[in-house]
């Protein structure tokens, strides 16, 4: 009887049904490992995200188990995951008509993921993050270079990241390259001035002293002095590191980034025998709590943390920018299905219109891919130290104000010279918690 009512169409629908009701599963297997890793289980997180694409054929989840490697510490690991995700996001550059059909056809998760800018771009900074925890400075200069092509390859409107930006001109100034790192903290400036809509961050005041300590430093009096009344900061006078004393460049990426949900909506369409259609789209959740970081050391040195990135609304400005097409699409594709499903019954009877129904509504999914084991923010602070072990804390605050966690380092500072510490921070260490309180 299936038979009778079904064409050989109806056949592909169904398959595509199993298709992605596998996607749906691979969807539930994500979400524990984010579950996991938010509840601070990483070992159990990676585990799962291992599993999950043992063949390392998919640019997500090679971007989640680089992140994972690195903070579990495995910093040589996880670049040779980012480095398969770097080469499968240049072959996606060429997208296929087959993708863009079966987009249109069934639904956008059809379509190759290669992450949004902001992420293919903190893929080369994260990959040089951990070239600097491994003592290679020159790979790290190599990835940051190519997240400068990167930035600069979406044509006549680079999509530029004012943190990569200033992290590139740390990397040039601690190889010496104090020309090359002017640049990159001028740039720098001028992308947190661009992109404040994005973001709502200003010019951090530690790229700010950066800029006038360079300035100062290369003989640029004018431009030193004009930065010296827009930063309002006419008195600040930069100092060299002194003999005996080293620098501590200290990064905190703090949280986890937004999750994608499946928005299902109501669209009209003009010009069409449908009126309305249901579609469905991605959204992301209200934001959650945001964290701040303090670092204190044992020589009594201070200094609070300071936002230089902002994921979670890099990820919301990316999609509402997205929204239109998306929304495009899903109308489309609603349309397209409706009109199939119709002719289903006129041709094949109210049973092979039934099971395209069915079809059409379980193929009906939101896009809700994203770089989910992201920051939710990056912080960033520089002080100097004296030369030797220094002890370090860094004291993660809550909304409130409340202390929440301590993160217990030891660092080793050399004279004359920059050391980085580099820290994930995404759920609280309870055992730290309690001594916190006490």
């Amino acid at each position: 009887m299936l038979a009778h009512y079904c064409s050989r169409r109806a056949i592909v629908f169904l398959c595509l049904s199993l298709l992605l009701t596998g996607c749906v599963t691979l969807g539930k297997k994500a979400e524990t490992m984010h579950g996991a890793l938010a509840a601070g289980r990483i070992g159990n997180a990676l585990e799962i995200a291992e599993q999950e694409d043992a063949q390392h054929e998919d640019v997500l989840a090679s971007l989640n188990k680089g992140m994972l490697r690195r903070i579990k510490g495995d910093y040589q690991a996880s670049n040779q995951i980012f480095e398969i995700a770097k080469g499968k996001i240049e072959e996606l550059y060429g997208v296929s008509v087959s993708e863009q059909a079966g987009a249109l056809i069934v639904n956008d998760k059809m379509r190759g993921f290669s992450g949004d800018r902001y992420e293919q771009v903190l893929l080369h900074a994260y990959m040089a993050m951990n070239y600097i925890q491994l003592n290679d400075l020159d790979a790290a200069r190599v990835e940051i270079l190519q997240a400068d092509v990167k930035m600069q390859e979406w044509g006549e409107q680079p999509e530029e990241d004012p943190f990569v930006r200033y992290f590139s001109g740390m990397i040039f100034e601690v190889l010496g390259e104090t020309d090359q790192a002017l640049v990159a903290y001028r740039q720098a400036k001028k992308v947190y001035e661009s992109t404040k809509d994005k973001q709502d961050i200003g010019v951090p005041d530690t790229l700010k002293k950066d800029l006038l300590r360079l300035l100062a430093q290369e003989g640029h009096d004018e431009e030193l002095r004009t930065l010296k009344k827009n930063f309002n900061l006419k008195r600040f006078k930069p100092r060299k590191i002194a003999k005996g004393e080293g620098e501590l460049v200290v990064i905190v990426n703090s949280s986890l980034a937004p999750v994608r949900e499946e928005n299902r909506i109501v669209a009209n369409v003009t010009g069409k025998v449908v009126d309305t259609v249901k579609i469905a789209v991605p959204k992301y959740p209200a934001p959650k709590q945001r964290y701040s970081a303090q670092l204190t050391t044992d020589n009594k040195v201070s200094a609070n943390l300071e936002l230089v990135e902002d994921i979670d609304a890099l990820a919301r400005a990316a999609l509402a920018s997205d929204m239109p097409l998306i929304t495009t699409r899903a109308i489309a594709r609603a349309v397209v299905k409706h009109e199939t499903q119709e002719k289903f019954e006129e041709k094949r009877g109210p049973l092979a219109g039934f099971l395209a129904t069915v079809v059409n509504v379980a193929t009906e999914q939101a896009d809700t891919r994203s770089w989910t084991t992201l920051p939710q923010t990056i912080q960033l602070a520089r002080v100097k130290l004296p030369e030797g072990k220094n002890k370090v804390n860094i004291n993660i605050h809550g909304e409130s104000g409340a202390l929440i966690d301590i993160i217990q380092k030891e660092v080793d500072i050399k004279s004359g010279q920059t050391a980085f510490l580099m820290e994930h921070w995404v759920a609280p260490n309870m055992s730290l918690n309690v001594i916190a309180k006490k």
